[in-house]
């Protein structure tokens, strides 16, 4: 490959790079705001290094594992820069890492498929700065690290379907492997990756129906065995360190533990066991990231390609996330945040190359698709304003209550930091991260990952505990270690321990009784 070739490349990696990074500094150590899912990921890399019993197995076993196994990486620098735990930046350097290697991606896939450099950039451009995408590439969140995983498997997958070279295949496997490593809509959307390739190996009728059927196993074998492997260690792991090989899905701290919270919301238990109310409540949210793909439907109707393998290959993957959601909330597993269908979007953006270098009438549909790619700017920036549809966005950007809690968690770091700084003090680090990271000296925390936290928590006099931190049992916090084994002790206190500061209506911070 040129230099001349990898010019833009490097070029929009670098302007994605830097204002990725500056924007999330700004979020992060300015303006004082980050979201706890990106939070916890820095904090579980941070038990690993810094936690009173530093340990591997501190990284947890909920949540996949890279994003953090990376931040840990960011982190041994913490020493030097302890923003880089406190501010949550570890977590922003990766997600802008991931967002700069997604746009070069979707530039290095229009010079592949014989695009022009400017319209390649263009539609990079259109990609990686349109605020939904741009914001998610600032906040430390997992799922630009995913989108550029899929996203690479699929590219790769493209150019296999024309050049049919193992090592294409190869790449898309340990794309699916790390995106498995990442989140765990790789379960579905592998399952699409799985259906698209024998769709392409089955459509030919040149060879005949045993010859294909063995393709079929062979190249299915290649692109599944990393990631289902990765999938039995992952279970493996759960089983020999948790005892439950399904941990990461039992456990109260899980999606499917937090999960439960949501039976008392009418809005979504009216959506259990019905299929159409919650196809509609799927579709209703879809429609913001798929107005590239609707143009793409529009342009082949024009151009009679409507009924093609590669289109139906698209509309596989690109609705196999989003389908994973539908499951979830007929079983009642979800919240249903609106990032959880933002897939679509990515998915078509990097298969826009492709699908340009088989247009009838290139620059008509182009210019179609460069067109729906900034009305898609303004309608989900659009949507991000909107609190009914993207709350978590919505508040990210206001000071309203993520915002307060944020807040008092910063409060009680800088006071437990000036005043007790020599006590020990336990909590339930799935709560308390925040606090935690910010601490001049995190190793005076008893917390969940600590062998004796559960002995600590039952009898805490015993061991020699000085406070316990516990935040107020709503909504989500109500998972609590302290809240789930003490559920009154927030409100109305307990005999063996005594007030002795509160923070802002969020936390409260109590002494044990001699």
């Amino acid at each position: 490959m040129s230099i001349v070739w990898k010019r833009p490349i490097y070029g929009i990696f670098s302007v994605v790079l830097f204002l990725e990074l500056a924007v999330g500094y700004y979020l992060t150590a300015v303006y004082g705001f980050m979201s706890g899912d990106a939070s916890s990921r820095v904090a579980n890399a941070f038990y690993v290094l810094y936690s009173r019993e530093p340990s591997l197995a501190n990284i947890g076993f909920i949540w996949n594992p890279l994003p953090s196994f990376m931040e840990m990486i960011v982190l041994i620098f913490y020493p030097l820069f302890p923003g880089l735990a406190s501010y949550g930046l570890a977590a922003v350097i990766v997600s802008s890492l991931f967002a700069a290697l997604t746009a070069a991606l979707i530039v290095k896939a229009g010079l592949q498929f014989g695009v022009n450099k400017w319209l390649s950039l263009a539609i990079a451009f259109l990609y990686a700065f349109n605020p939904y995408i741009f914001y998610y590439g600032a906040n430390g969140l997992t799922e630009v690290i995913f989108i550029y995983f899929i996203n690479l498997a699929v590219f790769q997958i493209l150019i296999w379907m024309h050049s049919d070279g193992a090592r294409h295949l190869v790449i898309a496997a340990l794309a699916l492997s790390f995106a498995f490593w990442t989140r765990y809509e790789t379960v579905f959307f592998g399952a699409a990756m799985a259906i698209v390739v024998v769709v392409w190996v089955l459509r030919t009728k040149h060879s005949p129906i045993k010859e294909r059927l063995q393709q079929v196993e062979g190249t299915l074998t290649l692109l599944l065995t990393p990631v289902v492997f990765s999938g039995l260690l992952w279970i493996f792991f759960n089983y020999t360190i948790k005892g439950d090989g399904l941990y990461f899905l039992t456990s109260t701290y899980g999606n499917l533990g937090q999960a439960v919270l949501l039976k008392g919301d009418e809005k979504f238990t009216s959506l259990m066991n019905n299929p159409i109310p919650t196809l509609l409540f799927v579709a209703e949210r879809l429609w913001y990231f798929c107005i590239p793909l609707l143009i793409i439907f529009v342009i082949r109707i024009v151009e009679r390609r409507l009924f093609k393998w590669d289109f139906l290959m698209l509309l596989i993957l690109a609705t196999s996330i989003p389908f994973m959601q539908v499951i979830l909330l007929l079983k009642g597993g979800t919240a249903a945040w609106i990032r959880y269908y933002m897939y679509a979007f990515p998915i078509v953006a990097v298969w826009i190359p492709y699908e340009i270098s088989r247009m009838k009438f290139r620059e008509m549909g182009s210019t179609a698709l460069i067109l729906g790619m900034l009305v898609s700017t303004v309608v989900m920036g659009m949507m991000m304003n909107n609190p009914q549809i993207a709350s978590d966005e919505y508040e990210a950007f206001r000071h309203n209550k993520l915002f307060a809690e944020q807040e008092a968690g910063a409060a009680a770091t800088a006071y437990i930091n000036d005043h007790l700084s020599d006590q020990m003090i336990l909590t339930d680090s799935f709560s308390a991260f925040r606090i935690i990271m910010g601490s001049h000296h995190p190793q005076n925390f008893v917390i969940t990952s600590d062998h004796d936290f559960m002995d600590s928590l039952a009898n805490p006099k015993e061991h020699k505990i000085n406070f316990i931190l516990v935040p107020n049992p709503q909504a989500v916090l109500s998972l609590d270690g302290v809240n789930q084994k003490y559920p009154y002790l927030y409100d109305q206190g307990a005999e063996w321990a005594s007030l002795y500061k509160e923070f802002n209506g969020y936390w409260k911070l109590y002494k044990i009784l001699d």
